[in-house]
């Protein structure tokens, strides 16, 4: 009896292995019961290792069914613990690296004896360090724990950052900077796979574009800290310096709290049931994809990196650098550019305040359509680039100053566009070793694109700035028909997939119904790219 069902299991419900059968019950539903209990049982080792961290088969689990009570209610706590985690250490990160150009608007330059190349030179430094340490980062995100590796991450930028108050000039602030950038290297491309570890890939733009827009939110708050700051006066500590110190100091006690509350997986999450942790992991079956493997799969770095045999990799290169370009510029730029049209540093910073918001906005309307709309987030990423471009235009065109804070304004809309890409490799590539690198590949052209951004804006110019807006007026020109294209290749290869199922005789395409086998999209032909 229980060999039949071990060759053949059975599609459960979540709940059955919970319910009791009592005696009275049917003879026959209680054998079955009770066999389906046997599957679960003898395949417990699974989960153990899971819970382990080890490298396991997850197609071993059998499939159960679950009920939308069931998933709605693990879906909301698992909402309750990353969401938090992840929003607030994406804030934090983006006030700890945007600080710098924050200290500017006030002494910071002045006293460091900086030039206006040295200035361009420590914002392109923090992406040399973001981009050398890319693969090595990605190989430990594959090797060791995963949120063990983050917890510890935001605990070194949290101390090296409260380092940025001490130099007197240039050489130790840009070894800080480029230290800055590789304990920031892991964060994002981390988060990205915490996500796919927990989420359907349908859920998943949704909760990107919730802690990217993160990245407003800290402007905002950043800019409220640093007006607080700049009025600070305590012996010879200069008043940027506490823009550092404060910042850093609680990037430093919120990595303990992700280091306590983080889980590595479904199965190490404290605040599920064991029963929730089971849910948790089928909720994910259809995502067609391996949770881990601490095995690196030449096979998949080959896919990943060879155009001729799947293109997407370098195409979302291509996309995030051309808008990492205007990225690099524009944030480190960003309150100098505002404060070059004539206003004072306290100015800069409070008439800043309506632009942080917008920063919120686009992102988080962006991740919501795309996750309410079916197959549009190529569509919202290309339609998100629009009013930055013509905010660059404005700020090339015309010096008139309402039409400049209106541009000002709308500048960031391109964050929406970016969050879509950052969430790309979690949704439309599988194979966990692929996924990594194409991951690595995004966060590469993204460190790039904002090591050379910075070298295009230059504050002699008159009107200032205008050689780096007619750079992200090329870049943003790019990448639109780039996403077009790409979002033609999906559309091109799902319908050649729904083809070969039907000749098959597999019927229509099933999302929910997947195994957590460790195949990339193009060796799985029942995976379908998400548009």
């Amino acid at each position: 009896m229980s060999h039949n069902i071990e060759e053949k299991p059975d599609i459960i419900s979540a709940s059955a292995v919970e319910q009791p059968v009592t005696e009275l019950e049917d003879g026959l539903a209680g054998e079955k019961v009770q066999g389906l209990e046997r599957v679960e049982s003898a395949r417990s080792n699974v989960m153990e290792d899971l819970a382990k961290g080890e490298s396991v088969s997850y197609d071993d689990l059998p499939i159960i069914e679950v009920s939308e009570d069931e998933n709605k209610k693990v879906l909301r706590k698992l909402d309750l613990l990353l969401l938090p985690l992840t929003m607030v250490a994406y804030t934090l990160q983006y006030i700890d690296r945007s600080a710098m150009s924050y200290a500017a608007v006030f002494t910071f330059r002045k006293d460091l004896k900086l030039t206006p190349d040295q200035y361009s030179w420590l914002g392109s430094l923090f992406f040399f360090g973001y981009l050398f340490f890319e693969f090595p980062g990605s190989y430990l995100l594959q090797r060791l724990p995963l949120s063990k590796t983050m917890g510890t991450s935001i605990l070194i930028w949290g101390g090296l950052l409260m380092c940025m108050a001490a130099p007197t000039h240039f050489a130790p602030a840009a070894v800080i900077r480029t230290l800055l950038g590789c304990s920031e290297a892991l964060v994002t491309p981390g988060f990205v796979l915490i996500v796919s570890r927990f989420y359907k890939r349908e859920e998943q733009p949704l909760r990107v574009g919730l802690w990217y827009c993160c990245n407003g939110a800290g402007s905002f708050i950043g800019a409220l800290v640093s007006y607080g700051m700049g009025h600070v006066h305590v012996g010879s500590v200069r008043p940027w310096a506490w823009i550092f110190i404060v910042n850093g100091g609680i990037t430093v006690l919120f990595s303990f709290v992700f280091l306590w509350l983080c889980p590595e997986n479904p199965q190490t999450c404290r605040f599920l049931t064991a029963h929730e942790k089971r849910i948790a992991l089928e909720r994910v079956r259809g995502n067609k994809a391996s949770l881990g493997s601490k095995e690196i799969k030449w096979y998949q770095v080959k896919e990943a990196l060879c155009p001729w045999i799947d293109p997407q990799g370098w195409v979302y290169f291509i996309i995030v650098f051309t808008i990492a370009v205007p990225n690099g510029g524009i944030g480190n730029f960003l309150h100098l550019i505002l404060q070059s049209y004539g206003y004072t540093a306290f100015q800069t910073i409070l008439i800043g305040l309506p632009q942080a918001v917008m920063q919120v906005i686009f992102p988080l309307s962006g991740a919501y359509i795309a996750r309410k709309v079916p197959q549009a987030r190529l569509y919202v990423l290309m339609a998100y680039m629009i009013p930055s471009l013509v905010g660059v235009i404005i700020q090339y065109k015309t010096r008139n100053s309402g039409a400049l804070l209106f541009g000002y304004y709308i500048l960031g809309s391109y964050v929406a566009s970016l969050g879509i890409c950052f969430a790309a490799p979690g949704a439309n590539v599988a194979g966990y070793t692929k996924r990594v690198v194409v991951g690595a590949m995004v966060f590469i052209a993204y460190a790039t694109g904002n090591i050379v951004g910075p070298h295009f804006f230059i504050s002699t110019e008159t009107p200032a700035y205008r050689s780096g807006m007619f750079a992200c007026i090329i870049c943003f020109t790019i990448t639109v028909p780039m996403a077009f294209l790409l979002r033609l290749y999906y559309v091109r290869e799902n319908r050649r997939r729904d083809r070969l199922a039907e000749e098959r005789g597999e019927g229509a395409y099933d999302e929910s119904r997947g195994d957590f086998s460790d195949k990339t999209d193009l060796e799985n032909l029942s995976f379908r790219y998400a548009l």
